[in-house]
């Protein structure tokens, strides 16, 4: 449960909202060929120091025992889709990322789940993950609904909520904080990546330090065209919440954004569905804010927990490795949870 007895105004809500999404957007990606796998690097952050302040019971009076009431995580489901053309509402959520906010622990886990996973989806079979939104809106069951049933059931974790955006929310805010500074680790060329047609923009970035627009920064989380396809997209979209992460609270930038928050909040109510309220957003988005860099944990669900296959229909999907998935998942959301970061 989300906490109830904390007021946040109505500018609060806004800008701490712009924060939260700007910490957990990601965008659609475009088809592509299968991807051929490589590692990735995985590093171990450094554990938060534990101070203890002692004092003498002389001279400080005995405090009386308050009850301690234990605050249950909160899991997001964030949805990314591209809603162009006559037929947006059904677009397939192809960027999925789940978020799970420890209250208790302080402490967050960012989760990329590859579109291509294939699973039981609840009253539709087998399939594609991330089917489930549009099949949920076809069913009248709900898409959100569908989409956070889909996923718990996976990965075998309660989803509690679920947040669906289009890719101009992402620009529009990228573009709000004045870009991101990424380190890019490797060139990429996409010669075929899609315009806002029917045709191609080539997208080039070489390796090395840049600050990125809000366009640009979506061609970054967007293409396939690297060796690692898919499994590279999903790590440089987490790369970048960081990176919007680290510039909202490294620079002083509050002002600017609550001059602009009524103009944003237009846009992004049009291009948001979620099963959150106004104030229920910025309740998250005060707790993600208050976790410390170091307990942060960014993950994936990549070649590791997974291998290629072709249905009898002729698609390539990837299955779960379920005791590589058990494993990942176990290190992600034990306690003490065993913090890594690909960043």
């Amino acid at each position: 449960m989300i906490p109830t007895n904390s007021f946040v105004t109505p500018t609060r809500s806004i800008k701490v909202l712009i924060m939260f999404l700007i910490l957990s957007l990601t965008a659609a990606c475009h088809a592509g060929k299968q991807p051929v796998t490589r590692p990735q690097p995985v590093y171990t952050a450094v554990p938060t120091p534990t101070f203890v302040l002692g004092a003498s019971i002389k001279t400080l009076p005995t405090p009386t025992p308050t009850p301690h009431v234990k605050l249950e995580p909160v899991t997001l489901l964030l949805l990314g889709v591209d809603r162009r053309g006559p037929e947006s509402d059904l677009r397939n959520t192809d960027t999925l990322m789940l978020f799970y906010l420890d209250r208790e622990g302080r402490r967050m886990v960012i989760l990329s789940i590859p579109r291509d996973l294939y699973v039981e989806i609840p009253g539709h079979g087998e399939g594609r993950i991330n089917t489930a939104y549009a099949l949920g809106e076809l069913d009248g069951t709900g898409g959100l609904a569908l989409a956070r049933q889909t996923v718990s059931a996976t990965l075998g974790i309660p989803v509690q909520h679920a947040v669906l955006i289009d890719f101009n929310v992402f620009v529009t805010l990228v573009d709000a904080i004045g870009g991101l500074d990424v380190d890019v680790p490797y060139s990429i060329y996409d010669p075929d990546y899609p315009d806002s047609g029917n045709g191609y923009d080539p997208f080039y970035l070489p390796a090395g330090q840049h600050h990125l627009d809000g366009a640009t920064a979506l061609k970054y989380a967007r293409t396939r065209a690297t060796s690692g396809g898919d499994f590279d997209r999903t790590a440089r979209q987490r790369q970048l919440v960081l990176a919007a992460r680290d510039r909202i609270l490294e620079s002083d930038m509050l002002p600017a954004l609550i001059n602009n928050a009524p103009q944003l909040w237009s846009t992004l109510r049009t291009a948001i569905d979620s099963d959150l309220t106004l104030a229920e957003l910025a309740d998250l988005a005060t707790i993600a804010a208050t976790i410390p860099t170091e307990r942060i944990t960014s993950a994936a669900i990549d070649q590791g927990c997974t291998h290629f296959w072709i249905t009898p229909d002729g698609a390539y999907v990837l299955l779960a490795d379920r005791e590589a998935l058990r494993a990942l998942l176990n290190d992600l959301f034990s306690t003490p949870p065993a913090f890594v970061s690909t960043r």
